[in-house]
């Protein structure tokens, strides 16, 4: 499950350091949300030294997983020279391809979920204990 959090906080690193990503996902959940009730979130990155943090980061991304793939799948459809998500020299576009890949990944989306649900109930567990 370690692996899943690892690629998570990946992804959100990789996301916010990128201002055209950041800006397209923000425009395609303002496409969303003409087409019905939808509030704009945008992506969090954990700190180390909240216990909760990660658990709020994940959980974001989890929410932000449908405009995600819509934000890549029009990206993919626009030319070349117009791409947003897999820009850049070789090396930022082969960073960009494997986050893409990430993100179309099912099984990765399962493992991120079914590990904030181990760290929801363990949060659960200490907040009982500390009371």
């Amino acid at each position: 499950m370690l692996e899943f959090a690892d690629q998570a906080t990946e992804l959100i690193t990789w996301l916010r350091s990128k201002t055209q990503v950041l800006a397209l996902l923000r425009e395609v959940q303002e496409l969303q949300k003409r087409l019905g009730p939808l509030v704009i979130k945008a992506v969090i990155r954990a700190v180390l030294t909240r216990w909760t943090a990660h658990y709020l980061a994940y959980s974001r991304l989890l929410d932000l997983r449908k405009m995600l793939v819509i934000m890549v799948d029009a990206d993919e459809g626009r030319s070349e020279n117009e791409k947003c998500v897999i820009a850049g020299d070789p090396r930022s576009k082969r960073k960009a391809e494997g986050m893409v890949a990430l993100i179309r990944d099912n099984v990765f989306w399962k493992g991120l979920l079914r590990y904030g649900n181990h760290v929801f109930i363990a949060m659960h567990s200490i907040d009982k204990c500390l009371e």
